[in-house]
C-alpha cells in the first residue's frame, strides 16, 4: 500500500485492519444512502457469465450492491482486499463471491483473468498509484473494462470530509485532470464521467457523525432529493464528487 512507517502508511494501516460493520450497514441498507452507493455504481458492465474483479473490496458493500443491481448468477464475483478481517468479514455476510487476500501493487491473478474490474476508493489510499494502475490493466482482458471510482478532491463535501478524517487526506489530490494524465498512458480508451455535484446527505446521514437514521423518514429523503437536483443545476461539473473513469485495453 505504502512505504512501511511513513504517516501515511501507518494512517491506512490503524484506520482499514480491523473491519467496519457499522460502514457495511450503512452503505447497504440505510434507506436513502444505499440508494446513492447503487446509483453510484449504476452502468457497472454485470454481464451474465463473465469473471468480475473488486479491487480493494472491504467488507464487500460494493459487491452486495452490484448483486443486487445484476443479473449475473453467483460465482462469477471475486473480492480481493489487503486485509484479512475485512475479508473475513465479507464472507461472513454470505455474498456470492469469492474473497482473496492480496494486494493492489502486486494483484494475485493471472494475466488478463477478468473481464470487468472495478477499483473504487483505493488509489486515493496509494502513495504511488502507478503500480496498481498496471495491475489493473494486467489482469483485464484485452477486450475487458476496468472502471476508478475516485472523490474529486475538488468537491467542497469530500474535502470537508478527507480534513475530518486523516486516512482519506490522499482525496485532496484527486481531479479529472490528475486521473486522466494517470491511466491515459496505460490504456488506449479513457471515458471520464462525473456523478454526484454535492451529496450533502454523505454528511447529514453519516454513520458516524451524521444522524443515518434521517434515511428513513420521507420528508428527509425529499429534501435531500431536492438539494441534489439544484446541485446539478449550479454545481460546475468539474467540482463534482466522484469521478468514474471508464478504461479499456482496446481502442474503439
Amino acid at each position: 500500500m505504502s512505504a512501511p512507517g511513513s504517516r501515511f502508511a501507518d494512517n491506512q494501516q490503524r484506520f482499514f485492519e480491523e473491519a467496519d460493520a457499522p460502514h457495511f450497514l450503512w452503505q447497504t441498507r440505510n434507506p436513502h444512502f444505499a440508494d446513492t452507493e447503487r446509483a453510484l455504481l449504476r452502468g457497472f458492465p454485470v454481464v451474465a457469465g463473465q469473471l468480475v474483479l473488486e479491487v480493494g473490496c472491504g467488507e464487500g458493500g460494493n459487491l452486495v450492491n452490484l448483486l443486487g443491481a445484476g443479473p449475473a448468477p453467483p460465482g462469477l464475483f471475486v473480492g480481493c482486499d489487503l486485509f484479512p478481517r475485512k475479508l473475513s468479514f465479507a464472507r461472513a455476510q454470505g455474498i456470492p463471491a469469492r474473497f482473496v487476500g492480496g494486494d493492489a501493487l502486486t494483484l494475485p491473478f493471472r494475466d488478463g483473468a477478468f473481464d470487468a474490474i472495478l477499483c473504487r476508493d483505493v488509489l486515493h489510499h496509494l502513495e504511488d498509484p502507478e503500480p496498481a494502475i498496471e495491475e489493473l490493466k494486467r489482469v483485464c482482458r484485452p477486450d475487458g473494462t476496468v472502471w476508478i471510482v475516485e472523490p474529486n478532491g475538488r468537491n467542497p463535501v469530500i474535502r470537508g470530509l478527507a480534513f475530518l478524517r486523516p486516512h482519506e487526506r490522499g482525496q485532496l489530490r484527486n481531479s479529472i485532470e490528475s486521473l486522466t494524465a494517470l491511466v491515459a498512458p496505460r490504456f488506449p480508451r479513457v471515458e471520464v464521467e462525473v456523478r454526484q455535484p454535492f451529496p450533502v446527505y454523505r454528511v447529514v446521514l453519516h454513520y458516524q457523525f451524521g444522524l443515518p437514521r434521517l434515511g428513513s423518514l420521507r420528508w428527509c429523503r425529499a429534501l435531500l432529493d431536492l438539494l441534489d437536483r439544484m446541485a446539478r443545476v449550479v454545481c460546475p461539473r468539474r467540482r463534482w464528487a466522484y469521478i468514474v473513469v471508464k478504461l479499456g485495453r482496446a481502442a474503439l
